[in-house]
């Protein structure tokens, strides 16, 4: 709840207590959707800064280290909801009208979406978000991949998965390189998997970074099978919660899109093929050298009570829906 103290004070009534009183026993269970609005004087920002500082002083905190020495990076967190959000907005909006490169440039902002057990209990799917990274990748250790676009870096893995298993988070149960693409699952997800008969995924060997010719007993590469087709109108996507009319960037020839997620993901029914675990047809990101564009993760609800009763770490859920 630490997180949550920073969440902008709007008079007499908190939104961050209100949400507290909701619990699983509750009549009413409603997700709680704030932004986290992140300015920086490194990127051109200094008015937002300042913006920031002055009209919400007590909300606005300090974030992590400056690349350069003498600027200033704050954040303050306010419900998408509110009146001071929609000052932000248009403080925002205004620069970016008048084409400010801090503002034009760069995304400003992000959803965060805070939910009741009640809430993640009931849900039919869940978007699972790995939130365990670590380097090197593993095309850095020897892996090899198939690149099969010039414009946003989509590839194919063609050969076992190598890594420095060293660097591997060694107290998180699901984990990702900085490729995005390259999953890694302790052997404590894997048997939560097979004894709760789950469906959608098989598990590859890893090899040793310093030993290629050595098998991993401990890690595993997740390998998701199972398909959750495309997105649904209803799903909301834009640059950022302050220009929600269009997205960063798209691939020419289609394959992925650069993008924030206005809304709670929804997909189509009939497009998704029941698994467990599933991913998205669609593809996100904009690869670069080693990054490569991935997909969504979707798992059941099935998947997720397994995942609570293992007490499996490094990941976090938000509620998607099927439409």
């Amino acid at each position: 709840m630490r997180e949550n103290r920073d969440v902008l004070n709007l008079g007499h009534r908190s939104p961050m207590r209100d949400a507290m009183t909701i619990t699983a026993e509750s009549e009413e269970h409603r997700m709680t959707e704030y932004v986290n609005v992140r300015a920086s004087e490194t990127l051109g920002q200094e008015d937002l800064v300042s913006f920031l500082k002055s009209r919400f002083p007590d909300a606005t905190k300090p974030v992590g280290r400056t690349v350069v020495e003498g600027t200033e990076c704050v954040e303050v967190r306010v419900p998408s909801n509110s009146p001071e959000f929609e000052e932000i907005r248009k403080f925002i909006d205004a620069k970016r009208k008048r084409g400010q490169r801090g503002f034009s440039d760069f995304t400003i902002g992000s959803y965060l979406r805070r939910y009741t057990k009640a809430e993640l209990q009931n849900a039919e799917i869940l978007r699972l978000t790995i939130t365990s990274h670590f380097e090197p990748s593993g095309e850095e250790c020897g892996t090899i991949y198939e690149t099969l676009c010039e414009h946003c870096n989509l590839g194919r893995q063609a050969s076992d998965l190598i890594l420095d298993l060293r660097r591997v988070p060694q107290h998180k149960d699901i984990s990702e390189t900085i490729a995005w693409v390259e999953w890694v699952v302790s052997s404590k997800f894997v048997r939560m998997f097979t004894e709760n008969k789950l469906t959608g995924a098989e598990f590859r060997s890893i090899f040793e970074f310093k030993n290629p010719t050595k098998q991993s007993k401990d890690w595993h590469q997740l390998q998701v099978t199972g398909d959750a087709g495309g997105l649904a109108e209803n799903t909301r996507l834009g640059r950022d919660p302050f220009s929600p009319s269009q997205v960063s960037w798209r691939c020419p020839l289609g394959h992925s899109v650069v993008t924030a997620f206005l809304s709670e993901v929804y997909l189509q029914k009939n497009a998704w093929d029941g698994s467990d675990i599933a991913l998205t047809s669609a593809l996100f990101g904009q690869g670069r050298n080693l990054l490569r564009p991935t997909p969504l993760i979707i798992i059941s609800q099935r998947m997720y009570r397994a995942m609570q009763e293992a007490e499996l770490k490094g990941f976090s859920v938000e509620v998607a829906h099927l439409v």
